[in-house]
């Protein structure tokens, strides 16, 4: 179980083309506390599940986009069993995620996953 709870490097998107090719090509979702930008690839492609935070420098001084990052992910961690395989997501932090906890965070982006049509049906 402990592999499946990891945030690898492989699973994150780390290039400004990547970022741009899902701004452009995907749905956007918006919501309370962040946008989410979805990439959904084939099925007949290699299984990737990838995710990109920003917050840009409105959000607040480092300390405060830092840890908007870090719920955001946390939150994504989490929860990344329970979504489809084959997508590319890049979350996009608001001002209203200043001073909320993980459960506030993680309960309104599990909104936005299901909204967008990304949670699996077991």
């Amino acid at each position: 179980m402990r592999g499946s709870q990891t945030f690898s490097k492989s699973e994150r998107l780390q290039h400004g083309y990547e970022f741009r090719r899902i701004y452009d090509t995907g749905r956007k979702v918006p919501g309370r506390f962040a946008v989410l930008y979805v990439l959904e690839s084939p099925g007949d492609s290699a299984p990737r599940r990838a995710l990109g935070v920003v917050t840009g420098r409105r959000l607040g001084n480092a300390v405060v986009r830092n840890r908007a990052r870090r719920l955001v992910r946390e939150a994504y961690r989490l929860n990344k069993a329970r979504l489809k395989e084959n997508i590319q997501l890049v979350i996009v932090a608001r001002s209203a995620i200043n001073g909320k906890r993980l459960a506030d965070v993680e309960r309104e982006l599990m909104g936005q996953f299901a909204a967008a049509g990304l949670v699996k049906r077991d």
